[in-house]
């Protein structure tokens, strides 16, 4: 059984690296491997940016989410699944209340709707017939960051 401090060492590095990707630009799964990665990198930043109460930071992360995201909506289809139109749907309205949220600096709506953006990755995981991708909230900071609003 591997000990506590390399089970976090692993999970550091493979969070430093997401966003660089794994795969290679040269096929669609490729790609979206990617983006998803990059999207479930900077969404986890954003998350406990929300639960540090950093409105600043929330406001850098939100935009990097919905860079990716936009990104996702260009992708029509991935093996039978209209993955643009699903995030066009659900994804976007549940980001677009959490940007608002943000942009208010009312925190405790800014928590819920991000609880909803995570709800609405389920959700297309499951219209995507791939429920056994669940996204949820987690609280751990494996980053060399911190989500403390400056002093």
């Amino acid at each position: 059984m591997r000990s506590t401090a390399t089970i976090a060492f692993l999970l550091f590095c493979s969070a430093l690296l997401a966003p660089l990707g794994f795969a290679s630009e040269g096929t669609s799964a490729a790609n979206l491997v990617n983006q998803m990665g990059r999207l479930q990198y900077f969404t986890h930043k954003l998350g406990l940016s929300v639960s540090a109460k950093n409105q600043a930071l929330q406001g850098f992360y939100v935009h990097e989410v919905e860079e990716v995201v936009e990104e996702l909506t260009e992708v029509e289809d991935f093996d039978g699944i209209p993955i643009g139109k699903l995030v066009e749907t659900i994804l976007e309205p549940a980001l677009d209340k959490l940007e608002h949220a943000v942009k208010a600096k009312d925190f405790a709506a800014a928590d819920a709707a991000f609880d909803e953006m995570l709800n609405a990755c389920n959700s297309c995981h499951e219209n995507a017939n791939r429920s056994y991708l669940r996204i949820e909230r987690r609280t751990d900071n494996p980053y060399l960051q911190s989500f403390d609003p400056a002093r």
